[in-house]
């Protein structure tokens, strides 16, 4: 069967069941004899079919490092076939008394092989000779963790949490105990310079696939028990305390979204030469429990604006980086991290918008290393200052549109401090960064500049029945390389998209994603033109892709 055939019948499925979940099942609340109890379950049905826009970057393929997750498909492959169920249940007594559980679903076609790909011919290994490409699974085939994740069929639990609001004297409180997620702060696009950095493990395998997605969107709950008080009309605080602790996610090595062959928890091994590897055995993570802050915030006159304090303990949930050895290889996540922020928000303001500062001083964080010590497993250290504006605004009618949503953030960081291991920072004028290279080889800056926008244009009654949108998004890295992650000079990701909305209930989504990073190129005997380093998500720079959602609410 021909790509065209294959991507029309894929279609068809996901056509066919979207519309018959849809139509055939309506959101259910269900009533009770008792009129303060009420129950809910709503879910929503998803189909992404997704098809590789671009050729292959043969220097890129070239280089063991990325050369599995870029001869997975070739142009015009699908590069995803899924179906998601989300499913959501909430009893409530008297609306503030009661519980939510949440649930996911899915199953991914395009991943049925689960055989490993490699390119063909030889290819480039850092710090050794060339020669055929060696997988970073045992065996060639797809370990159970990717292949959960990333085919199914497979499901997890998700919100699992009891909820109730009491007066504590005058004094509203609310508390919630279970699985569930708290934002903080006035960040919205850039997640690894806000306040609510490392707040919860983050889904980046949705952050990636779906450019200009919200923080907040991709935050993946964790057991955890936290409550808030409005103190007075103006002066509310709230405080959280985590008894499990998970790693940030990321597409697998050797699937079409790896930015790498040996992210993250997929792969067991690591190639270091052709046919010798490293097992990667389990990281190196912190325990459950110990997470916790506390923040108050200050409703002020002034622009209607409100001023907010932040203290926060964290061991991090994004790995700090992969620690090889001797005999063996392993991710290694920071613990002990300490951040004081400081937010003020406001609106509406300039043209009816609103208005955000997220400012934040993180001690003993985790800062980019070259490796990690054989004596304490530690990397480089160091105090680091973030800062993050934005401002979002709600459109108004124009000749243009008839309404619309623009989102607009810049990010800033910079290097205090290095304060131990400092042989190990990969930052420049550091020995952790090889002679002879810089910023463009992926070294550290202490200064970095980011930004991001989101806008969303909407046409209301296109058609009988009919909204019509136009989701766009790009973010780019303006100058230097974050030295704790979370952005590199060059690295852009972008969507561009149409999306139509059917009776309130039925939405379809076409989008054109893509990405980009510096890179650096050699001429390798034996492998040719070949990609040997840069800044950013490098493997990521040749997976331009098309992406078709249906989605419907029942």
């Amino acid at each position: 069967m021909s790509s065209a055939n294959r991507i029309g019948s894929n279609l068809a499925i996901g056509v066919a069941a979207a519309l018959a979940c849809g139509g055939l099942l309506q959101a259910k609340e269900f009533g009770t004899d008792n009129p303060d109890l009420s129950l809910r379950w709503d879910n929503t049905l998803r189909y992404n079919l997704g098809v590789r826009a671009e050729e292959r970057e043969r220097a890129l393929a070239n280089n063991a490092t990325y050369d599995e997750s870029d001869s997975r498909f070739d142009r015009g492959d699908v590069v995803t076939n899924r179906l998601d169920l989300m499913s959501e249940f909430e009893l409530a007594y008297q609306q503030y008394h009661g519980l939510r559980v949440s649930a996911a679903a899915w199953y991914d076609q395009a991943y049925a092989d689960g055989d490993v790909e490699t390119a063909e011919g030889n290819v480039f290994y850092p710090g050794a000779f060339p020669g055929p490409s060696t997988p970073s699974y045992r065996g060639g085939e797809y370990s159970g963790f990717t292949k959960r994740y990333h085919r199914g069929v497979s499901g997890e639990l998700l919100d699992a949490f009891a909820f109730t609001r009491f007066n504590l004297g005058d004094v509203p409180v609310s508390l919630r105990a279970g699985r569930h997620t708290v934002y903080w702060g006035s960040g919205l696009l850039i997640a690894g310079h806000a306040i609510s950095y490392s707040q919860a493990p983050l889904d980046g395998r949705k952050a990636v696939s779906n450019p200009g997605t919200e923080t907040r969107e991709i935050f993946l709950p964790l057991t955890q028990l936290s409550a808030q008080a409005q103190v007075t009309d103006k002066l509310s605080v709230a405080a959280q305390y985590f008894f499990e602790w998970d790693t940030t996610r990321a597409p697998e090595g050797g699937t079409y979204l790896a930015s790498a062959d040996i992210a993250l928890e997929g792969p067991n091994q690591l190639p270091v030469a052709p046919g010798i590897v490293r097992p990667l055995i389990d990281p190196l993570t912190p325990g459950d429990g110990g997470n916790w802050g506390v923040m108050g915030t200050y409703s002020l006159d002034f622009l209607h604006s409100d001023i907010g304090l932040y203290y926060r303990e964290f061991d991090d949930y994004n790995p700090w980086g992969l620690q090889v050895g001797r005999n063996f290889a392993r991710y290694v996540y920071a613990d002990n991290v300490r951040l004081y922020g400081l937010s003020w928000s406001a609106g509406p303001v300039l043209g009816g918008g609103s208005i955000g500062v997220d400012l934040s001083y993180r001690q003993n964080t985790s800062l980019v290393s070259s490796n990690f010590s054989s004596v304490d497993n530690q990397g480089a250290r160091g105090d680091t200052w973030h800062l993050v504006v934005n401002g979002l605004w709600l459109l108004p009618r124009t000749d243009f549109f008839d309404t619309g949503s623009f989102i607009a953030e810049m990010a800033y960081s910079h290097v205090q401090r290095v304060t131990d291991r400092e042989e190990l920072f990969k930052g420049e004028g550091y020995a952790g960064c090889p002679v002879g290279q810089d910023k463009e080889w992926g070294c550290a800056t202490r200064n970095y500049v980011g930004a991001a926008f989101s806008f969303a244009p909407q046409w209301l009654g296109v058609f009988p029945g009919w909204n019509i949108s136009a989701p766009m998004s790009f973010d780019y890295g303006v100058s230097g390389n974050a030295a704790t992650g979370g952005g590199s000079e060059g690295k852009y990701s972008y969507k561009i998209g149409i999306k139509g909305t059917l009776d309130e209930r039925y939405d379809v989504t076409l989008a054109y994603i893509g990405y980009g990073s510096p890179r650096k190129y050699a001429d390798i005997p034996s492998v040719g033109k070949t990609v040997v380093g840069g800044a950013g998500d490098i493997g990521l720079s040749d997976r331009n892709w098309i992406s078709l959602t249906l989605s419907t609410a029942f």
